[in-house]
């Protein structure tokens, strides 16, 4: 009889909560449909307010009856058979709710572990990668300038006795009529005021025109204040080599104070010419690409192409010393 008795108290508990809960809303409903709504309303506006305003009691049934359901399941634990299937038949749906409930929720939770791992996964591939351009990067650079002093090793081969010194450069000159640009070694390095600039070719970038502890200016070929003497290594015509603003804008020098009776050729080369040994001789300037006269007609000058690529300059390197037989 003990079931019984257990039977009997949870079960009028539970119809007792659900009778109440019953009795609250049709007491809630009454006065909602007695409730006098805005003027031209009927009983329809006032069941809407209703269930607009009672949302939560609703809920509220739900929940008590599944405490009655899970009541009955506990109760009928210990009866018979039948007892005991419609206990379980009053249950299982609420059962199989909460089971497809707890199975979504851990589902959800293995989906947002998993996509934790793949975005901490793809953290660390963009990591890889990033450091996989930055060897990238070192390695083209490394190559490049490799490529630079195996050629300067070459001009070296070539029987000219020329110490250099390595730099690299920093900045340029802001302005369109002015061919400047700034390296990253000077005095300390032994670099002074006049020397020639090469690029790894040996081919003549310009000279040093003021120099700082570990800086240097250094004014290139086609600026205006350039000038040094020069030859046409087929003709052997001397001239002066020389920038102006109408070159610069055309990336270009000259071969000036030329006559004509000097036979200079078109796609002559011309090199560096000198008389005191200031500088070297035989440093490649460039090609003459065609001849022009001059404003008063009585020279002519021949407009070179500059043999390095005064555009793209990053390495050079600064002739400190050098020795020619003369």
């Amino acid at each position: 009889m003990w079931w019984a008795c257990r039977s009997a108290a949870w079960g009028g508990c539970s119809w007792t909560s659900a009778w109440t809960v019953w009795h609250w809303l049709a007491a809630d409903l009454g006065d909602g449909l007695r409730r006098p709504g805005p003027p031209g309303n009927r009983r329809g506006p006032a069941v809407k307010r209703w269930m607009q305003h009672t949302w939560v009691k609703i809920i509220a049934v739900a929940l008590s009856l599944s405490l009655i359901a899970a009541a009955v399941a506990l109760v009928l634990t210990g009866t018979t058979e039948p007892l005991r299937g419609v206990g379980e038949t009053v249950s299982r749906p609420f059962s199989r709710f909460f089971s497809l409930v707890t199975d979504k929720l851990r589902q959800g939770g293995d989906y947002l572990k998993g996509v934790q791992a793949l975005q901490e996964e793809n953290r660390a591939l963009e990591q890889e990668v990033a450091q996989l351009r930055r060897a990238a990067r070192a390695g083209d650079l490394a190559t490049e300038e490799n490529a630079r002093l195996r050629s300067l090793l070459e001009l070296q081969e070539t029987g000219q006795d020329l110490t250099f010194t390595a730099a690299w450069v920093v900045a340029r000159a802001p302005d369109n009529w002015k061919g400047e640009v700034t390296l990253d070694q000077g005095t300390d390095q032994g670099i002074q005021a006049g020397q020639c600039v090469v690029d790894e070719h040996g081919a003549l970038v310009g000279r040093v025109k003021e120099v700082g502890a570990s800086w240097a200016n250094v004014t290139l070929l086609w600026d205006p204040g350039f000038q040094m003497a020069g030859q046409g290594t087929k003709s052997g015509v001397l001239g002066s080599l020389e920038g102006s603003l109408d070159l610069l804008s055309r990336g270009e020098l000259a071969l000036a104070c030329l006559t004509e009776a000097d036979p200079v050729s078109l796609g002559e080369e011309v090199v560096t010419f000198a008389a005191q040994g200031v500088y070297p001789s035989g440093l490649v300037v460039g090609t003459v690409m065609s001849l022009e006269e001059d404003p008063g007609g009585l020279t002519r000058s021949a407009i070179l192409t500059p043999a390095a690529d005064l555009n793209t300059l990053s390495q050079v390197f600064v002739v400190t010393a050098f020795w020619e037989e003369r």
